[in-house]
């Protein structure tokens, strides 16, 4: 079975061009003429000027760097100056950090919002994790999924797998963004497998380290350690709260009445993954979800805290339980090095936006090598929103009747039409058939997180993502100036990185 991915659309507001671009080519034009003049009146060198300005006006206008154009460049430079200008580019947190409660967890940028909401699953035992943003007023929950093998799988299974996806896809941005899920993510990284449990006893437990027997011991538990890295996969789904106000006040109003109408919605999408064919181990606690977000920010707590996980806790002097204490989930420190790197605690992190996705067709499993050939730390995010079905049929139909316009306005000026607006052209027809089919449309986003110890290690693994992602046809750009959010976009199962939609657009 293979797939078709449609292009990134290339279309402005007009012809090509967004209205940023148009006006600073209408201002260079403007700066031109009054060259003109200033020239027929004998100032040559304001003429020299207002010709340099005209030429400086048009070339911001249309040049694209890194993907960008100038015009989109602009707010962001700018926003990261005024965060260097305003001291906000670092951040401090544990003893430092302003909200040390309980229900607070310190974490960076626009992430220092969440709050821990307490809630308590159907059994009336196992808790629940939910992330309450106060500012964003949304819940969010991770629900830890087992992936199976794909690959080695026949045509029929593999077939049967993907329509089981479809399916779930379909329900979660039909039947479920109805009850009020606006977001959700897939989260896969990759960490070192530290479960060598027979090596670590040993290290521990011996007395004679010098002995033959230890040195064939530890040869020995040191050969069993595994080579291969652990995978994790989190599906994060995000509500709105005021979506879900009327359930809310129903249920008293309160933030136990929150956690409440949130819990029933996540009964309904586990057994909505497990009857795709899904494995999956729960929805994360608070303390196994305090414990993926710590050691995203930490690495080398990784070890110590898959330790706590091996062991039972036997009281107050025995071991710490699984997890972390969640208001110690966020970072002891972080800062944004340079434009391109994000730095906290023990680790360097650079964040990369898969602009294109391949425009060839490919197989089911064309990501495969990302997760198979890379033996860096790493995380891949897939955040979805899907768009309301009525707001779909609108920006499909804008689309068309502007391409339409677009169409008319170049044999009039007799402009080439390009096989890329040809592309674009058939990826919209085939996006309305699709909807008129019943799918669900989604604005999507795809990052890929890698994480290093060393800046020198984290160029290294950086270029080697970026290798495999250009020969599966992706276009990678790392999002320069933008690293801190990106980071809490691409490392952590929080389901963001998507602006919000404007208007009729999808």
């Amino acid at each position: 079975m293979k797939f078709q991915f449609p292009p990134r659309s290339t279309r402005g507001a007009v012809l090509g061009f967004a209205w940023s671009q148009v006006a600073l080519v209408m201002a260079g034009v403007i700066a031109a003429v009054v060259a003109l003049n200033l020239l027929v009146a004998g100032q040559r060198g304001a003429a020299i000027a207002a010709m340099a300005g005209c030429v400086l006006l048009v070339t911001l206008g249309l040049l694209r760097f890194k993907g960008r154009r100038v015009t989109e460049w602009a707010p962001i430079v700018a926003g990261a100056l005024l965060q260097r200008r305003a001291g906000q580019s670092d951040y401090r947190g544990g003893p430092y950090a302003p909200n040390s409660v309980d229900r607070w967890m310190d974490l960076p940028g626009p992430a220092a919002a969440y709050v821990w909401l307490e809630a308590t699953a159907a059994d009336g035992t196992t808790q629940i994790g939910l992330l309450h943003h106060r500012r964003e007023k949304t819940v969010t929950a991770a629900l830890t999924c087992y992936g199976t093998n794909l690959i080695l799988a026949d045509r029929d299974v593999q077939a049967q797998r993907l329509t089981d996806w479809a399916q779930l896809l379909n329900i979660l941005g039909s039947e479920y963004a109805d009850a009020g899920l606006i977001r959700w993510s897939v989260t896969s990284r990759a960490v070192p497998d530290t479960g060598n449990a027979a090596q670590r006893y040993l290290v521990n437990r011996a007395v004679d380290t010098t002995s033959t027997a230890y040195r064939s011991l530890a040869q020995l538990t040191a050969a069993a350690a595994p080579a291969a890295q652990r995978h994790e996969i989190y599906l994060s789904v995000v509500f709105d709260i005021a979506r879900l106000s009327g359930e809310i006040a129903d249920a008293g109003g309160t933030d136990t009445a929150i956690a409440a109408v949130v819990l029933d919605r996540l009964t309904g999408i586990e057994a909505a993954v497990l009857e795709a064919g899904i494995t999956t181990g729960g929805w994360l606690s608070p303390r196994a979800y305090a414990a993926v977000i710590r050691t995203q920010f930490d690495p080398d707590d990784q070890e110590v805290v898959d330790l706590r996980a091996s062991t039972a806790p036997t009281g107050d002097a025995g071991p710490t339980a699984a997890g972390v204490e969640p208001r110690l989930a966020g970072p002891i420190a972080a800062r944004t090095v340079g434009w391109t790197t994000y730095q906290h605690d023990s680790a360097f992190s650079r964040t990369l936006w898969v602009a294109q996705m391949p425009r060839q067709l490919v197989a089911a499993t064309w990501l495969s090598p990302l997760y198979m050939r890379t033996t860096c730390r790493r995380t891949v995010t897939l955040v979805a929103q899907p768009v309301p079905a009525a707001v779909a049929q609108l920006a499909t139909r804008r689309e068309k009747v502007s391409r339409a316009g677009d169409e008319v306005t170049k044999r009039k000026l007799r402009l080439v039409r390009t096989a890329r607006e040809d592309d674009e052209a058939r990826a919209v027809e085939q996006i309305d058939r699709e909807q008129a089919a019943g799918h669900v449309r989604y604005r999507h986003a795809l990052l890929v997180t890698v994480t290093a110890p060393t800046i020198p290690d984290l160029d290294r693994d950086v270029r080697s993502v970026k290798r495999i992602l250009s020969r599966a046809g992706c276009e990678a750009i790392v999002l320069a100036g933008e690293q801190d959010q990106a980071f809490a976009a691409g490392a952590l199962p929080l389901a963001r990185g998507l602006k919000p939609a404007r208007g009729w657009s999808a």
